[in-house]
């Protein structure tokens, strides 16, 4: 499964199928202090006029990642993260515990992230593809794909998602200062 961005930033987008129909909304308000991230989904309804059900802007809440928690993720490992005047800068991966009962570790990396299982087989679970920029056509759309060892945990995915991004967006703009 690819959910599909609608900008470059997670923390501000909406994430859709390949049909382009929008599946989940998240929303980060810019404010000083603490960040809390909206995230909410889709749900059908029975409001087409045909009778069958419609999926279009009708949004059910999925929860908030308020973005200083530590209740949630530990921190593990050590992943490179970029490189400003010949240095490389490490990052913390983060771990946690889904509700299906298994740990499952977000890897940053410098340009992207992902999630694998955390049972030392390292199966991928989730990848982020970062925008791409073309000289010709169409820019690639940043997407966030997620493998079958995680269609069943599909909210969970996202919602640390939003987390290690924020992460990852503060420590771009650290760098760039």
């Amino acid at each position: 499964m690819h959910l599909y961005l609608s900008s470059s930033s997670p923390l501000r987008s909406t994430f859709s199928n390949a049909e382009d129909q929008v599946l989940f909304k998240v929303e980060t308000p810019v404010c000083l202090g603490t960040l809390t991230s909206s995230i909410s989904y889709v749900v059908p309804n029975d409001s087409d006029p045909n009778g069958s059900l419609s999926m279009q802007d009708k949004f059910a809440h999925l929860g908030q990642v308020e973005h200083k928690t530590k209740d949630y993720f530990r921190k593990e490992g050590w992943g490179p993260y970029g490189c400003g005047s010949h240095m490389i800068f490490l990052l913390r991966h983060r771990v946690f515990t889904a509700s299906d009962g298994r740990e499952y570790k977000w890897l940053l990396q410098a340009l992207t992230s992902k999630l694998i299982i955390n049972d030392g087989t390292k199966t991928l679970v989730a990848y982020f593809h970062r925008r791409g920029l073309r000289v010709i056509g169409k820019p690639k759309r940043a997407s966030l794909q997620i493998f079958a060892s995680g269609a069943h945990i599909v909210h969970e995915i996202l919602i640390t998602f939003i987390y290690v991004e924020k992460i990852r967006n503060d420590r771009e703009r650290a760098l760039a200062s």
